[in-house]
């Protein structure tokens, strides 16, 4: 695990809120020189710290994004004696549909996120993939109707701020 000083905390913090800053700004903002910022980017890049730069979309106003589905897959299950809920995450993980996978608190063990292009391919990576995985017990699935707010970032704001308020 790498240790971060104030500096660098800070230069990861906005590295996650806006990544295309260039390292000179990234460097006047954190009090570092960007030859600096540079190093350490491509540095956490070959150290497997930062996996990965990508775009957020509002794929509402995208018209050939609609073309996936994606559900919240709560998953309970019963830990495995020498390797708990490691071995049975890392199966799950494999699977393509996975976007994301939290071991979590509460009534169940694993949150799951997963992408599809049907209500049927969904169903059948719950059924016949997850459901003959032999640990699991149960599973509560949630199929994402709308998004308001995704990566800390409101969608459609507009629409809804230029609605007339109704008071009864």
């Amino acid at each position: 695990m790498t240790k971060l000083n104030k500096k660098e905390k800070e230069l990861v913090h906005l590295l996650k809120e806006n990544a295309r800053l260039s390292s000179e700004d990234l460097g006047q903002m954190v009090g570092l020189p960007s030859s600096k910022v540079q190093s350490l980017i491509q540095s956490w890049q070959k150290d497997g710290i930062i996996l990965k730069h990508t775009t957020l979309f509002n794929e509402e106003k995208l018209e050939s994004t609609h073309d996936t589905i994606r559900a919240l897959i709560e998953v309970s299950i019963r830990p495995e004696k020498k390797t708990g809920f490691d071995a049975i995450a890392r199966r799950i993980c494999k699977h393509p549909n996975v976007i994301d996978h939290y071991l979590i608190s509460g009534n169940y063990d694993f949150l799951i996120i997963v992408e599809g292009k049907s209500l049927q391919e969904i169903s059948s990576f719950v059924s016949n993939t997850l459901a003959s995985i032999e640990n699991v017990r149960s599973t509560g699935t949630h199929f994402i109707l709308k998004k308001y707010k995704e990566n800390g970032i409101a969608l459609g704001t507009e629409e809804m701020e230029n609605r007339i308020l109704v008071s009864a």
